[in-house]
């Protein structure tokens, strides 16, 4: 067969890494699971009995391509009013299967064949694949230990070019936490008007933040137009990361045109029931999330402090997301005559039974990091706590 786009995407390391956890955890070895960032949580209650209503109701057919109108209601009431968004009506929210999906549909409706757009790195994964599949090209902008790993507008410039379309903003950021400034996006935002540029907004982690941060959606600046298109997913703020749910806003109209037919084309419609939780998620009660938020924080404490106790590690505290990022030491001695972040991975897994990802796998900044999630159960937390930083 001759070579396709898809054949450029690899499986992914963290499911190289979730898959020999599994491995270990078939043959009876206790394992963390600080690989990925799956939320330990129950789904909220009143989120659970509205799918179990819709069940019983008989709400099992094919809905609206683009949503159930109650949930693109939802999500616009919610966008006005918490990220102060000035959505134009319901008609510019499209519900999708999960952010990574509403990625995908983004990319395809805004990128030609060898449109650059930039991203962060190191950054999560699946970005940078959605533009390759997209037929674009991922151009890294480098994120700097010394500057905090703050996505700063001054090096987005150094990356525009002729070809450059659109630049990815991920606040939180996956897998740093850092969350970015209004002043900070405020710049990017300038730049983006000055060079005629789409802004891609991540906001999966926004309800996942500490001491005091604040999320600012990008798209809520003055100017911002109709140059962004912000992206959101029930899967972190209310642990539905198995029922699939996302949405997104653009007021570009010709945007959301081709998005919507990408949504007949990919899924044609979502989960019916599960729909009807996330108009729950998004009208109901907000306080689960909260307590979730709270736990985070004493999880990402805990572990923050195991780590700077630790001999192979100097992390990065985090003001958002559930991940700790962290620099390997550099007098380790390797695993196996290796000392990059595969190594410490595998490492972490022989000797403890901890999960982990290097930092490769989100960029060739991430060389010499690798990547804690605290999102797994605070039990796991603990354990993986004492035996990093009892480790020889």
């Amino acid at each position: 067969m001759p070579r396709n786009i898809v054949d450029s995407i690899n499986y992914g390391g963290i499911v190289t890494v979730r898959d020999q956890l599994l491995h270990l955890q078939s043959t009876g070895k206790k394992v963390m699971r600080l690989e990925s960032g799956d939320p330990s949580f129950d789904v909220p209650v009143h989120i659970r009995q509205a799918i179990e209503k819709a069940l019983r109701d008989g709400h099992t057919h094919y809905t609206a391509g683009t949503g159930i109108p109650q949930l693109r209601q939802a999500a616009f009431d919610k966008l006005r009013r918490e990220n102060q968004i000035p959505v134009v009506d319901p008609d510019h929210v499209l519900v999708t299967n999960g952010a990574m999906h509403g990625l995908y549909i983004t990319f395809r409706a805004l990128l030609n064949p060898g449109d650059e757009v930039i991203v962060p790195d190191p950054t999560w994964t699946e970005t940078v694949d959605n533009i390759t599949l997209a037929g674009g090209i991922a151009r890294a902008c480098r994120l700097c230990k010394d500057h905090k790993f703050i996505y700063e507008a001054d090096a987005i410039g150094n990356s525009i070019s002729k070809k450059t379309r659109a630049i990815v903003i991920n606040t939180p950021h996956n897998p740093t936490g850092v969350v970015l400034e209004k002043k900070t996006l405020e710049s990017i935002l300038q730049l983006a008007r000055e060079h005629d540029l789409f802004i891609v907004s991540d906001e999966a982690y926004e309800h996942i933040v500490y001491d005091g941060s604040r999320h600012v959606s990008i798209a809520s600046l003055p100017d911002s137009g109709d140059r962004v298109i912000s992206l959101y997913s029930l899967s972190k703020s209310y642990a539905m990361s198995g029922l699939r749910l996302g949405y997104l806003t653009a007021n570009n109209k010709l945007l959301i045109e081709r998005m919507t037919k990408l949504l007949r084309c990919t899924v044609n419609g979502l989960n019916s029931a599960t729909q009807h939780g996330g108009v729950a998620a998004l009208n109901g009660e907000q306080k689960e999330t909260e307590k979730m938020r709270s736990e985070y924080q004493q999880r990402r404490d805990l572990l923050v402090a195991a780590l700077r106790r630790s001999r192979y590690f100097d992390p990065f505290k985090p003001s958002g997301a559930f991940y700790v990022w962290a620099e390997i030491n550099k007098g380790w001695s390797g695993h196996n005559g290796i000392k990059d972040g595969w190594a410490m991975t595998n490492f972490l897994i022989e000797n403890s039974g901890i999960g982990s990802s290097p930092g490769e796998v989100f960029g060739n900044n991430g060389e010499g990091f690798i990547r804690f999630s605290f999102s797994c159960p605070t039990d796991q937390i603990i354990a993986a706590a004492e035996r990093l930083q009892n480790m020889s």
